[in-house]
């Protein structure tokens, strides 16, 4: 079958088999990136550029300013590239309002996300829109990550396969806490979100994993087990908060699943276990023994088949465990 695209006063024009069809909203072939951002001054241009440099040039950079107060506005509008379209929006918190607002702006028929502070290796979207244009059955494809700090890779892989491209369903290693998706490795059919719709916007934290998973449930992915994204990790250091409302979304998502029929109450109670046992971690570390022992005895209200859960609740007795502020 012939299929020629000609544009003709800015529309497209698609010609299948000699019978013309218009096309004025999708851009066919287009990739859609999409990076939110916050206060990334000192990051977001790695970031932009590895998009721009991309040897897959048929492209829309779409980056949306949740309200920044450095010079990130600057920075972004100082690059001479008019793939870029830059909007700044008033600061919400919330990157699933980022991401829906450019998703609605958005030209093409592929959708893939970045985020601010990481960076792409420059042939990723040239081998996920190969794969997507071989295997129409399949709605989206991820690739492995190399987890780092300034200075200092921590992971140089995420997945224990070491190489070569897998078509499966994801979803019931996902629902097992056995299979990670980063969003900024994703490429995504646009056609995708007729199914899964768009970021859930009254989700503070967990936005993501809640779009990723159902994304999973619905649609085969292509897993190309190669890192093609450098994920940069934080300071140790920094605020307990964000981990865990990210963990409390984790379990809100499993009570979405569970209402909605798409797992059994026995992956609920192994979410909601798992997602206590580490917040309960992370208060320890944090020195709050008081509040690390309401989590793990929470973990093991969902599963009681714990040893290890037993031993870590025994030493938030100790007193050298517990806070000054716990006593």
């Amino acid at each position: 079958m012939r299929l020629d695209i000609n544009t003709v006063k800015g529309e497209k024009r698609l010609f299948v088999g000699g019978n013309l069809i218009t096309i004025s909203s999708v851009i066919i072939n287009m990739v859609s990136v999409i990076i939110p951002t916050y206060n990334r001054e000192h990051l977001i241009q790695e970031s932009i550029y590895s998009v721009l440099n991309q040897t897959y040039k048929d492209l829309e950079l779409i980056i949306v300013d949740d309200g920044s107060t450095d010079n990130t506005e600057d920075i972004v509008r100082a690059i001479p590239d008019p793939r870029i379209q830059y909007y700044k929006l008033p600061h919400s918190g919330r990157n699933a309002i980022s991401k829906n607002f450019a998703i609605r702006r958005s030209t093409g028929t592929l959708i893939a996300f970045n985020d601010s502070d990481d960076t792409w290796v420059n042939t990723k979207l040239e081998k996920q829109v190969e794969l997507l244009a071989q295997h129409p059955n399949i709605g989206f494809s991820i690739t492995d990550a190399t987890n780092y700090r300034t200075g200092q890779i921590i992971s140089t892989r995420t997945y224990a396969v070491q190489q070569g491209i897998e078509y499966a369903n994801i979803f019931n290693r996902m629902k097992e806490n056995r299979f990670v998706v980063y969003n900024p490795t994703i490429l995504m059919r646009r056609s995708c979100l007729d199914i899964t719709g768009l970021f859930d916007e009254t989700m503070p934290y967990g936005a993501e994993f809640h779009f990723n998973i159902l994304l999973a449930f619905y649609f085969d992915a292509g897993i190309i087990y190669e890192p093609l994204l450098w994920r940069l990790i934080h300071g140790s250091n920094d605020s307990i908060q964000t981990p865990v409302e990210n963990l409390e979304g984790f379990m809100n998502t499993f009570e979405y699943l569970y209402n909605n029929n798409m797992v059994s109450k026995k992956y609920l109670n192994k979410a909601k276990s798992h997602a206590y046992r580490q917040i309960g971690h992370l208060f320890k570390q944090a020195g709050n023994g008081n509040a690390a022992h309401h989590n793990y005895r929470q973990s093991l209200k969902y599963n009681l088949l714990q040893p290890i859960c037993y031993w870590l609740l025994l030493k938030t007795y100790r007193p050298d465990q517990l806070s000054p502020a716990g006593n």
